[in-house]
């Protein structure tokens, strides 16, 4: 029964809907490819916020968090044995508006206004139990269904596609080797971006 004249609920904030939690594990996913052909996504998390992220067994993204917020990224091309460093500050002259958050939790949290609202159902997915959420930021929008115990989203949908789907989550084992391979080239991209 609805009240005539009352306001329309608010629009629960990011961290009401999603949350800070971010337990340690390891993750498999599949996300389709421009192609369409599905691929293979790891995801590596640790206690201590830590991500190494492997998309289609073909580049690697690293996140090592810093207190002073100028968290270290390290992309690595498998394929041609190449690391590049920047830090947080200089991916945003480039127009990268990536962040910590996103990254650790699998959702690309939206830069400026958004409106979420929670769905009336839930879903059991081969990873678990999850709940959808509908993210509307401007013209895109997208229907996560958010796993609250892992604080991650089990299946992504955009345009009624399926963008990701989580297949199975595990408690962190071992943690990929932040070292770069001895054989790899290694560039310090900071150079290039920061200011004179």
């Amino acid at each position: 029964m609805s009240v005539v004249g009352a306001a329309p609920a608010a629009s629960p904030t990011w961290t009401e809907a999603f949350g800070e939690t971010r337990p340690a594990l390891y993750l498999q996913a599949t996300y389709p490819d421009a192609q369409g052909k599905a691929q293979t996504l790891e995801f590596w998390r640790d206690a201590s916020g830590r991500v190494v992220r492997r998309t289609g067994g073909r580049s690697e993204l690293h996140l090592t968090p810093s207190k002073d917020g100028e968290d270290l990224y390290q992309l690595r091309n498998l394929l041609s044995r190449t690391a590049y460093d920047v830090h947080r500050v200089n991916l945003f002259r480039v127009g990268v508006f990536t962040d910590r958050w996103s990254v650790q939790h699998l959702l690309d949290r939206p830069v400026g206004p958004s409106v979420l609202t929670r769905m009336a159902r839930g879903e059991q997915t081969a990873a678990g139990r999850c709940e959808w959420w509908r993210v509307a930021a401007g013209v895109k929008v997208s229907e996560v269904c958010w796993s609250t115990r892992y604080g991650l989203p089990l299946l992504l949908k955009s345009g009624g596609h399926t963008v990701l789907s989580v297949q199975q989550v595990k408690p962190l084992g071992s943690f990929p080797a932040a070292a770069v391979p001895k054989d790899w080239q290694e560039y310090d991209a900071d150079e290039d971006l920061a200011p004179d």
